[in-house]
């Protein structure tokens, strides 16, 4: 294992521990996302991996090798947080000279071919302040990546860019990671970006990790609500079985819709639960187009359930010749079947 925490307990004075007992590890060679709640331990959990803080109790090993007491310039990491952290006085070119002065590793070609990959090479000679947040962003990525350490520890590093400059620094820094075979631990609130770019991803509260597994195992396969309802987007959606404690998780993206028809002639509003579909009918009460998606919201006797599909060049007709999705009208009685329930046990 390239990281592992072993009963690892922390917290910050006169607060409940922010980790307790806490069992977790990375795989080396790993791209492995940590997602949780604000306030889940995110953040202490890489500051504890980068010699930043000292566990109460508990111990911590990287590489196989006991690292608890280790000072954090001798773990053999680099470290990038939300802020780039650059030095000010220095242009770009002199920042990534510090960087490799600092590490003591320089290798001949690797400056000018991360300068090319990451889109850097024509800010050499300029300052910090005159670089755009994405310039920054991947300058801070490039400093990191240029101490050739085997482990890379990031703190929401693209939080504060927007989606068309998060994407591609996303791509460039998982095809770098790929191609050299590093270790990376990844924080994000982004249960999309977490998905996208990881092959593990652990998601982490009450002080523990809740769940670790691939992402699509973990979106279709949570073991609590609280796992289920950090991933997706629009949130997932519980019905309570009757006459049970059960609940059944229902993802908006998973909705197909069955048929289309007008209320003015009445219509009996229907939840039909089974173990493998949950079928319902009911009234259309609102329709919001959300860039390329259609939501709908669709009132089920007390549940107001949102289904959303992706715009489609062919639309689906049902068998009256209506267009399913194009063609609904606030107040149609609207059927829906969801053939991927998540069953989750009161209390979990």
């Amino acid at each position: 294992m390239a990281v592992e925490l072993k009963k690892v307990t922390f917290g910050y004075r006169c607060q409940q521990n922010v980790l307790d007992d806490f069992d977790w590890n990375v795989a080396s060679g790993e791209f492995h996302s940590v997602l949780g709640a604000s306030g889940s331990g995110k953040t202490t959990l890489l500051r504890l991996i980068a010699g930043l803080e000292q566990p109460q109790s508990g111990s911590i090993w990287i590489s196989s090798k006991d690292a608890t007491h280790q000072p954090a310039h001798r773990r053999g990491l680099a470290l990038v947080g939300q802020s780039a952290a650059t030095y000010e006085h220095l242009s770009v070119l002199e920042n990534l000279k510090f960087a490799e002065q600092l590490s003591g590793q320089v290798t001949p070609g690797l400056r000018q071919e991360l300068l090319g990959q990451f889109g850097l090479g024509s800010t050499l000679e300029q300052k910090p302040s005159e670089l755009s947040g994405g310039q920054l962003q991947r300058l801070a990525i490039v400093r990191a990546l240029l101490t050739q350490r085997p482990l890379l520890l990031m703190d929401e590093p693209l939080a504060h860019l927007q989606e068309s400059l998060r994407g591609p620094i996303r791509r460039l820094l998982r095809n770098w990671q790929q191609a050299h075979n590093l270790t990376c631990i990844y924080v994000t609130h982004d249960s999309l970006e977490a998905c996208e770019i990881s092959d593990r991803l652990s998601v982490i509260g009450q002080g523990k990790p809740l769940q670790t597994a691939a992402p699509g195992e973990l979106y279709r396969y949570p073991n609590s609500r609280e796992v289920a309802e950090l991933l997706g987007r629009p949130s997932i959606q519980w019905i309570q079985v009757p006459e049970s404690d059960k609940h059944v998780g229902l993802r908006p993206t998973d909705w197909q819709l069955i048929s289309v028809g007008s209320s003015s002639i009445g219509f009996e509003e229907l939840v039909e639960i089974e173990s493998d579909r949950v079928r319902t009918i009911g009234r259309l009460v609102a329709i919001r187009q959300v860039e390329s998606w259609t939501w709908l919201e669709v009132q089920v006797k007390e549940h107001r359930l949102v289904a959303v599909r992706q715009e489609s060049p062919a639309p689906q007709s049902n068998e009256q010749g209506r267009s399913a999705w194009q063609d609904l009208k606030i107040a149609d009685r609207v059927e829906l079947i969801n053939t991927q329930p998540i069953w989750i046990d009161a209390g979990s």
